[in-house]
């Protein structure tokens, strides 16, 4: 998808809420794609949501064979902070999937997992809106709060 860099959509014009929708979408399959990469599973759904600086992905399924054995055998503490260590190691990835996908910087990076709910979510705190360095200013302007 090509992105205009002359002017950014108003909330309230055709294919505004359209392109909102395809670049949050982007974002879940580039999540989706890492965690393929580097777990050797991905999800099996996914969705982001933001909301002004806040980025959340949400992601159902995608525990490995081997983290849903030690799970099931008492052994989640051991699985999230495997997922954990594994998330710090590939954060550069999330970071750079993300702002090149959003044109805003990453200001923090956090990951939350619940193997026994089968869930897991990305959080990505962007940097203020006109402190990026990742890509346009205005980039996504319309989509920070529609309603105010």
């Amino acid at each position: 998808m090509s992105i205009s860099t002359d002017r950014t959509p108003t909330p309230e014009e055709p294919g505004a809420i359209n392109e909102r929708g395809q670049l949050l979408s982007d974002v879940s399959n580039a999540i989706v794609r890492i965690h393929k990469r580097f777990y050797g599973k991905g999800p099996v759904r996914a969705r982001a949501h933001l909301s002004q600086d806040l980025l959340t992905v949400i992601l159902e399924g995608g525990f490995t064979r081997g983290e849903q054995t030690l799970h099931d055998h008492g052994h989640a503490e051991e699985v999230v902070r495997s997922r954990l260590a594994m998330q710090q190691a590939i954060e550069s990835e999330f970071r750079i999937a993300v702002e090149s996908i959003l044109y805003r910087s990453v200001r923090s990076f956090m990951s939350a997992n619940d193997p026994a709910n089968d869930l897991q979510a990305e959080v990505f705190v962007l940097d203020p809106r006109g402190s990026e360095t990742a890509g346009p200013d205005d980039e996504l302007q319309s989509f920070r709060n529609p309603h105010g």
